[in-house]
Order: C-alpha cells, then structure tokens, then sequence
C-alpha cells in the first residue's frame, strides 16, 4: 500500500516482519534498512550552518536569577535569552497559576537557540534538556531504533499551547512567557514528565481526550526482548496544576484489558474522524484490529484492510484554503514527487495527514507543519518552509528559510508559541536509528 504515513510505515515494518529482530545497541546491529524510507546519512564534521553558532555564557544577576545568553559571534543584532527558575520567592513572575514551576522561560531572537534531549538533568540544571550551540555539538549518543531513543514523538496545538510528549520521558509544554515580561521574554517552557515509569514504553501516540492532551504508551518487543510487562495504566493525560502525567482510562479501549496481556502498539484517527487502532497479545501471537467513533465507547473489531485503510493521507482538496495553499507551494519544493506532510491545529484532535498523491514510496519526504486561524506553515526536513496567511480576500503565500543542518539530520516537527516564536523539533536519522534528538527555539518569521 502506498499512501501509509511515514511513523505508520514505521510502525507496520515493525509489527508485520516479526522474523527479524535486533539487539539495541551499536549502530549497525540495530537497524533495518527499508526501502520505503527516506534514507539520512550521518556525519558530525564540518556542518553546514545558514547562521553562525552561538556560545552561551552563564551569568549571575542582580536578582538571583540565573540566564544564558546566547551570544552570535561578530553579530550586532538582537540575542535570545534563557531564563532558568529560581525558587518561587526569588522569580514569582514566571511561575502561572494553573502548572507547575516552570522548567525555563526565554526570549526567542533571529537566530536559534538549540536544545538536546537528555536523561537526566543537564550541567546548568534544565531537567531533560540541554542548551547545545548547534546540533552538531549535542551528545554523540548511539543510534538506537527509533522506538528506544528520546525524541519529539509527536505535537498538539491546544488552549493556546504547544505539547510536545518526548519518548521515554513525558510532556513538554510551551507557551507564551507570563504579561509581566514581554520585553524581556516571549516563551515559557514546562516539563510534565514521569521518567521512571516512560522510560520502560515507547509512545505512540498524542491526541485530545475529554479536553486534554493524552499520550498513548506501548511495550517495544520487536527490537528487543523486552522482559516489562505491558504498561498499565497504558494511558495519561496532561491536565493543568499537576507536575505529573495522570494516568487515564480511555473506555476505547476497554475489549484489551492488561490483565489479558493486551497492548496497544498502533493507534490513530481516520481521515473519516473515527479512532483506529491495534492490540497485540504477545504471549498468544493474537492481533486484532479495531474503530471507535467514539473513544468514550467500546470499540468494534475490524478488518486488516479496514485498518489498513485508515492510514491513507488525505488529498490537498481536503485541506482547508490557506493550509492547502501552503502544502501545495511546499510541496512544488520538494525533490519528490511523494511527499506526506503531519499537520497540528488547535481544531484537530490528532494530527491530520496530507498527501502529494503520489505513489512513489521510494523517494517519500515527510513534511511538518501548522494551522492556526489564518496562517498555515509547511516545513521541509531540510529547513525550507512556506508560510501562507489570509490577506482580506486573497492568501499570501512566503517562502522562508530556517538554519541548515548537518548531513544526517533533519527537521521534524513545528509549531507556534503565542505570535512571536516557532518551536521546531530536530533529529539525527540513519535508517531506523535516532542519535541526537531535540528542538530549537527562533523568532517567529513574518508571513
């Protein structure tokens, strides 16, 4: 079948193949290579840059608080900033009412701030993330298969914030920086994450359940013999006030119990609006297929051509007009003429999919992007981006360009924070391993 998504792609080797399996580390014992997939090479020397690094310099100020600021070399424009919280009483500006103490607060600026995906907490004390001056300088972590690796696995827009649910640790929430200090930063960062219970499961998948976001987990068994039990709770949800993810039942659900040794490995939602997904009794090599209208209702099992079925992008006339205008002008970019891109907006549940329509799986490229009430943006892996906005009666349509990256790795998700910054998650790819993995923070270019 040719029009599957990339991730479902990825997920469907894994689960249809069950006669190949590796260890999980190394680089080369551990991948499998596809030939559907968009294939990276990896190299960490001399990397191509569309700005010059930055060194961040850590300082002490006047109140207490401690900043880096990133400092371009030889540049006289504009710096971005990171704040990292002190106690409530020494930073009550930056911590809301309604979550937690925030992980950093920051002012985004024209040229990038980069951050790595860690375990642990990093020498400046972010916990589960770490300040780098550009990919190429993140932590020369092993490849591990995709499932196994710390990563931006997927993005929702909701309630004017961008959630981010990293594999193997939790969420990660960005949003505008607190009234009190727009001048002096534009984005807060929150982390909700429990990595002593994800780091055992893999995510599957983000998705709004009674108005939350909600992160479904699974248990890995194709690239290694995972000797965990299946997760249970299998389910949490990001609900404000907590500093953890809350375990949640999602009655959906309810025809896999855990105790029967059910797990959950593929699940998604339909161009048709209805939820799909997949159980796995792997003590019983028994698969079964199911759709909810409804995920507060029993599901109905289905057929593997009905599931199938549902992984099938849409087309751009389903788009609406401004998104439309967007993928298509991103898409005339592309080198491929198979192109698939994930689409986040505060008006959908699950990220919806669009497609070239193409067949041409060989030479696929997966895109990211957005939509918000006027403005659509489609990404390239490679940082060429096209940003559409709604003009009175017509739809403008902007080219813009982020930093380029080193051979081997690519751009893989983006979102907006409030009206003045992008957040944009990044990857080291080779095969169907992940080294280095997370995010960078800019400006927000003008459509």
């Amino acid at each position: 079948m040719g029009l599957l998504i990339l991730k479902t792609m990825k997920l469907w080797m894994k689960q249809e193949n069950k006669s190949f399996k590796h260890g999980a580390s190394g680089h080369s014992s551990c991948l499998l290579p596809m030939f559907f997939l968009f294939i990276f090479s990896c190299s960490r020397s001399n990397p191509p840059l569309a700005s010059p690094p930055v060194e961040p310099v850590l300082q002490s100020s006047s109140t207490g608080e401690l900043f880096l600021e990133a400092i371009p070399e030889s540049l006289g424009v504009p710096v971005p900033e990171l704040f990292m919280d002190q106690p409530l009483e020494l930073a009550p500006a930056v911590v809301l009412p309604d979550w937690p103490q925030s992980l950093a607060i920051i002012k985004s600026g024209e040229h990038p701030l980069w951050f790595e995906f860690i375990n642990g907490v990093s020498e400046t004390g972010l916990d589960g993330i770490r300040l780098v001056t550009a990919p190429a300088d993140a932590l020369l972590n092993d490849f591990v298969p995709w499932p196994l690796a710390r990563n931006a696995s997927a993005m929702l827009l909701h309630d004017e914030r961008l959630v981010l649910v990293v594999n193997r640790e939790g969420f990660l929430v960005a949003q505008a920086a607190p009234l009190a200090m727009p001048q002096v930063a534009d984005v807060a960062l929150y982390r909700i994450a429990d990595r002593t219970y994800w780091d055992k499961y893999t995510v599957d998948a983000l998705f709004l359940f009674e108005g939350n976001p909600t992160a479904l987990l699974y248990r890995d068994s194709f690239f290694i013999d995972s000797t965990v039990n299946v997760p249970d709770p299998r389910s949490f949800a990001l609900i404000r006030g907590n500093p953890i993810p809350l375990e949640q039942e999602v009655p959906a659900f309810s025809l896999l119990p855990v105790a029967d040794d059910w797990d959950l490995d593929s699940f998604r939602q339909g161009p048709n609006g209805a939820w799909y997904f997949r159980g796995l009794q792997q003590n019983l090599s028994k698969i079964q297929y199911f759709c909810a209208q409804s995920l507060n209702m029993p599901a109905e099992a289905v057929s593997l051509g009905v599931f199938m079925n549902s992984a099938r992008p849409e087309t751009l006339d389903a788009a609406p007009p401004v998104l439309g205008a967007a993928l298509e002008a991103a898409f005339r970019q592309s080198d491929s003429s198979m192109n698939i891109a994930t689409i986040i907006s505060p008006e959908f549940a699950y990220p919806r999919h669009f497609s070239s329509g193409s067949d041409d799986v060989e030479n696929l490229v997966e895109l990211s992007g957005y939509m918000t009430d006027k403005i659509a943006v489609a990404l390239l892996p490679d940082g060429r981006g096209i940003g559409a906005c709604i003009d009175g009666i017509s739809i403008r349509v902007t080219p813009f360009s982020l930093s380029a990256l080193p051979q081997g790795f690519v751009y893989t998700g983006v979102g907006p924070i409030g009206d003045s910054a992008l957040l944009v998650s990044w990857e080291e790819q080779q095969d169907l391993g992940i080294g280095a993995a997370g995010f960078m923070l800019i400006k927000m270019p003008e459509f």
